[in-house]
């Protein structure tokens, strides 16, 4: 091999590995003044719950669970119990962490979100989102993602998940949850035509957000 070439190529990092702080129930969450997030707990089902009954035709169609899942309080604590066993899974590795939104004056659930998907060999993750019906159109949800962008990006030494690049996916004509990546000005990416089918509208684009850590001001939650 021409040596030039050689001394050019990059080894691949390590694959990305879930922080050991991720079986701390207790003590793995991030806070601001107005989010805390952190794993869903069980004694969280019955506020998970309520805030899905506030409005569940509201979730639909993009959140097509809300339909048939978590219809009662059993219900939810079987979800969260479901949670817990796809974050600590060792073989193969967890790629799937769901996490509550918490309002900290009360610490009650309001909506829920995570990092999900997670590619280990590119140290990426994809983030979703909801937020109780009754407390939308408050600047919640984008101010818990952006909460989230700063956690994903912080190292793990510093009690943070230490990811290097975070996407977000919706449908095309999903207004509400595209106003979360925009406000952020995050990059739009992608648009991958037909790509998913939503019960009652159809074939659907998909719009893709990313960023990169380096692009991300952990402190401020913003763009750099």
């Amino acid at each position: 091999m021409n040596a030039n070439l050689q001394s050019s190529l990059v080894s691949p990092p390590a694959p990305w590995l879930a922080p050991q702080a991720v079986r701390d129930n207790a003590l793995f969450t991030w806070s601001t003044s107005r989010v805390l997030l952190r794993y869903w707990q069980p004694a969280d089902a019955p506020a998970m719950l309520a805030a899905l009954n506030v409005d569940r035709a509201s979730f639909l169609p993009w959140l097509p669970w809300v339909k048939t899942q978590n219809k009662d309080v059993d219900e939810c604590l079987n979800s969260i119990s479901k949670m817990h066993e796809r974050r600590t899974r060792t073989d193969p590795p967890a790629d799937d962490f769901t996490l509550a939104i918490i309002d900290p004056a009360t610490n009650f659930p309001i909506g829920g979100t995570g990092l999900h998907r997670i590619v280990h060999a590119a140290h990426e993750g994809e983030i979703g989102y909801w937020i109780r019906p009754d407390l939308r159109r408050q600047g919640l949800c984008t101010h818990a993602l952006a909460a989230l962008l700063s956690w994903a990006f912080t190292p793990q030494s510093q009690q943070g998940w230490g990811l290097r690049r975070i996407h977000i996916r919706c449908a095309a004509s999903n207004l509400a949850s595209q106003r979360v990546p925009c406000k952020l000005n995050l990059r739009e990416e992608a648009r991958l035509v037909a790509e998913r089918f939503v019960n009652t509208v159809g074939w659907e684009d998909t719009l893709v957000w990313g960023v990169l850590a380096h692009e991300w001001d952990i402190a401020a939650m913003r763009l750099n």
